[in-house]
């Protein structure tokens, strides 16, 4: 098992050192675009814009990562890159001693390594010191891979016995990490706590975060939405999708407007979204916010947030296509092609021909319909990889995709009998 690991770690090394090549497949003779996907992955993955300002300052982040043991940061679906992870912790790792494991994965100083040696995906850690000793946090921050980056799990031999832990090679494939559990994690900081809000948060669930919380997005609502899957941003906005549960970017540069929004807004970078100073102005928007959203708008011409690297962003998020369906009976999804576009109905909202989607907002496909801001209704997602995101609905209120075809088979009056649901679940894991 240890010269097992041991080589994924080489290949982890070798795999992220080449993603940039295979990311670019595609694109113009196959080339990085003149380095933009690969300067966009970089960015996907390491920066923060200044939101440690926010998540460090203000909420108090760094205090609990400080104290956090691997554990229970596991737990919370943190994803470990292995390539990253510091010799040390690996030998304990990959030894035979099971205690020496044990205690490893309860103790918050090899958390604090492991964010120190940048393993930790999605949160950067700030120092008083630049002593390679000094490892306790007088900061942190956040990049977006903390809820779109997922790893190849490793097993380890612990005294539990052979355990699979989030540490691995980072895919990139535009799956969610819906094992993050975001607003549990910033339910302990001491700004959740000192104000309140730690039931709220917590509340979210793991693969949830409400856009419109702790920012001037704020609808008076609690209303958290699923981490969406990303992928196939070209041929989805070639036929009309727009960006965001409510659809509201739409059009060219849509990727780097909604990017802008996510980082600035949500993410508190240092940035100006829609105002005089914003890096994509006028924004890429199919509709405007609400008035009261917009009067609290801040424009900020010290901001970082530029327009070449949410460019660049937008380069890599448009290199990602939704992996190749696998797993799936195809006979069986052939009998449930026929049900999706006859009986089922499904094809109404999302046409083969358009990539599985269509114009339109929705407020009725989910128990409890859409309040707040996105009262006005849910945009039709595309379905190519939908096999591969669950739990369903932007609300993660399906956690399968026979539970998905049982709402619509119940909301349509469908009367499908068991075996055409078997049958349209094949086809859907197909796409």
């Amino acid at each position: 098992m240890k010269d097992m690991v041991r080589k994924r770690i080489r290949r982890a090394a070798l795999g992220l050192a080449t993603f940039a090549l295979l990311a670019g497949c595609g694109s113009s003779g196959g080339t990085d675009n003149n380095g933009q996907i690969s300067a966009g992955r970089e960015i996907f993955m390491a920066e923060t814009f200044g939101n440690e300002k926010f998540f460090g300052d203000t909420l108090g982040l760094h205090t609990v990562l400080n104290n956090v043991a691997p554990k229970d940061a596991v737990a919370l679906g943190v994803q470990v890159d292995i390539s990253k992870v510091p010799a040390e912790v690996a030998a304990v790792m990959t030894g035979s001693d099971l205690a020496a494991k044990d205690a490893a994965l309860a103790d918050p100083a090899i958390t604090r390594k492991l964010i120190k040696a940048g393993a930790v995906i999605g949160v950067k850690g700030f120092y008083g010191s630049a002593a390679a000793t000094d490892d306790t946090m007088t900061n942190a921050g956040i990049t977006c891979g903390l809820c779109h980056v997922t790893v190849k799990p490793t097993t380890f031999r612990l005294t539990a016995g052979d355990t699979a832990l989030p540490i691995g090679e980072p895919q990139l494939n535009g799956v969610p990490n819906a094992r993050m559990d975001a607003g549990k994690v910033l339910s302990f900081t001491p700004f959740a706590q000192q104000n309140g809000l730690s039931a709220t948060l917590a509340g979210w669930g793991p693969g949830r975060f409400d856009i419109r919380a702790l920012n001037e997005l704020d609808d008076g609502v609690d209303n958290p939405t699923a981490f969406p899957p990303l992928w196939n941003f070209p041929e989805l906005q070639a036929h009309g999708y727009a960006l965001g549960w409510d659809g509201m970017f739409k059009g060219e540069n849509a990727l780097a407007s909604i990017a802008e929004a996510v980082y600035d807004l949500i993410m508190h970078g240092n940035g100006s979204f829609a105002t005089a100073s914003g890096a994509i102005n006028p924004p890429a928007l199919a509709f405007a916010p609400r008035q009261a959203v917009l009067d609290r708008l801040q424009d900020n011409p010290a901001g970082v947030i530029t327009r070449d690297r949410l460019l660049q962003l937008q380069a890599f998020l448009q290199s990602i296509t939704s992996p190749a369906p696998s797993g799936f009976d195809a006979a069986k999804a052939a009998q449930g092609a026929a049900l999706f576009g006859g009986k089922a109905g499904c094809s109404s909202c999302h046409p083969q021909a358009t990539a599985f989607t269509s114009a339109g907002r929705h407020a009725d496909i989910t128990a409890v319909p859409p309040t707040g801001d996105l009262a006005g209704g849910i945009k039709v997602p595309g379905l190519k990889g939908v096999g591969l995101t669950a739990p369903y609905f932007h609300d993660n209120s399906a956690a399968t995709l026979p539970d998905v075809v049982n709402r619509f088979d119940v909301r349509g009056n469908l009367g499908l009998s068991a075996a055409e649901k078997d049958a349209l679940v094949e086809y859907l894991k197909s796409l």
